[in-house]
């Protein structure tokens, strides 16, 4: 069976979305299924983070706008026409290109700020008799920023969600709340990562960075935004709160210095990396004394927190290092890690516990061992690259010719 995936952002991209979508599919016969994205992937001009996939690429470029009619406080109408009249023609072009290649499933993975490709999907799906699958990276409600997007999706998306032959989730938390909102029964397939690659040595500037003296190395992986700011800002004032001139805080990530600075996220202990590559991060994470796990408390998005998955998450549970997780106490992380004992959880917004925990941490032998061994456990028994596989490849019925 062939399928199409459609994505706004696909490999060789920074996102952890990307990462995904290119463990999970990069070893799949290339002819088994073609991937559509909103952005042109089609030139390869992209900054090659990930490795690209060898599936036909496809753009879908941006539909027709109105752009008049928006005086005398009308501006609903032309919105409200646009986002009806995008989603019709950007699913007459999915459609296209399902028929052209002879495609029968369409997986779409929401996430990013694209909001018409999940509508879209499913109305090509079943322009030409496709079975439907969403894979929620995000939220799909929650991407939406104004008011009559929301509008318009509160009264799709249950469509959407109950017409769809199955729904992937990344985590028990959406599930369940799919389970709540619309009465379905979605699969869980955690944000898998390849184990193997943390079971190599240590390249030498990892292996260097270990015996740096007296340093002790805090670190975080990815991409940093209003969903991680104050949980940042706590970890530096915790770092000063322990008095301790040889602890630091690592940043590796592709946001820009200065508007990470912007938000308070600066100081002596703090030390910025430029983003670098996929394949180095595990050197960088197994180089950690303790891996920090953040999400935000005050966040303009509380659901989103509530039911994040991030997707470095296995990654920091294969790389055998003690976790050090601050994030509310209703979010899906900090649950995770509590009920699993595989990290160190700080689920109030309070720099001084959490100064308190990184103490503990550093001053535990024992703990840490327990922590980073109970963390290895976790990522083969949730987080494991064939374990995702199969789940995919069961939820689809893909033959054995496509895996």
């Amino acid at each position: 069976m062939k399928f199409a995936l459609i994505s706004n952002v696909l490999p060789p991209s920074e996102s952890a979305h990307a990462m995904i979508i290119h463990r999970l599919l990069r070893d799949l016969d290339p002819a088994s299924y073609c991937l559509l994205s909103s952005r042109d992937y089609v030139t390869g001009d992209q900054p090659n983070y990930s490795g690209r996939l060898a599936g036909r690429h496809y753009y879908l470029p941006p539909t027709f706008q109105l752009t008049r009619g928006y005086r005398f406080g009308l501006q609903f109408l032309p919105e409200q026409a646009n986002l009806v009249m995008g989603v019709a023609l950007r699913a007459r072009a999915i459609a296209r290109i399902l028929r052209r290649e002879k495609c029968e499933a369409v997986v779409v993975c929401t996430g990013g700020n694209e909001i018409l490709d999940f509508p879209a999907g499913y109305l090509a799906s079943r322009l030409v008799g496709a079975t439907f699958y969403p894979y929620l990276l995000d939220q799909y409600f929650h991407m939406v920023s104004y008011v009559l997007g929301k509008h318009f999706l509160q009264r799709v998306e249950p469509l959407l969600m109950k017409g769809a032959e199955a729904v992937i989730a990344p985590n028990e938390f959406l599930r369940d709340e799919l389970r709540r909102r619309f009465k379905i029964e979605a699969v869980v397939i955690h944000n898998m990562c390849d184990l193997s690659v943390y079971d190599e040595p240590l390249d030498s500037a990892a292996a260097a960075s270990e015996g740096e003296t007296g340093e002790v190395r805090i670190v975080y992986t990815g991409g940093i935004g209003p969903l991680h700011y104050d949980a940042m800002r706590n970890m530096l004032a915790a770092i000063e709160a322990l008095g301790r001139e040889d602890v630091r805080l690592h940043l590796y990530t592709a946001q820009p210095r200065e508007g990470i600075e912007g938000e308070g996220i600066r100081g002596r202990a703090l030390v910025y990396h430029e983003h670098e590559p996929v394949n180095a991060m595990p050197s960088v994470q197994r180089g950690a004394d303790v891996l920090f796990l953040p999400l935000a408390f005050d966040s303009p998005h509380p659901d989103i927190v509530r039911t994040a998955a991030p997707g470095k998450m296995g990654e920091f549970l294969a790389a055998r290092r003690p976790i050090l997780v601050h994030a509310p106490p209703d979010s899906f992380i900090a649950w995770y890690f509590r009920q699993h004992e595989c990290g160190l959880v700080v689920d109030q917004n309070d720099p001084a516990q959490l100064a308190r925990a990184l103490d503990t941490i550093l001053n535990d032998a024992v703990l840490r061992e327990k922590l980073a061994a109970r963390a290895r456990e976790r990522a083969e028994a949730d987080f494991s690259l064939p374990k995702a596989r199969s789940q995919f490849a069961e939820v689809l019925g893909l033959n054995d010719e496509s895996r």
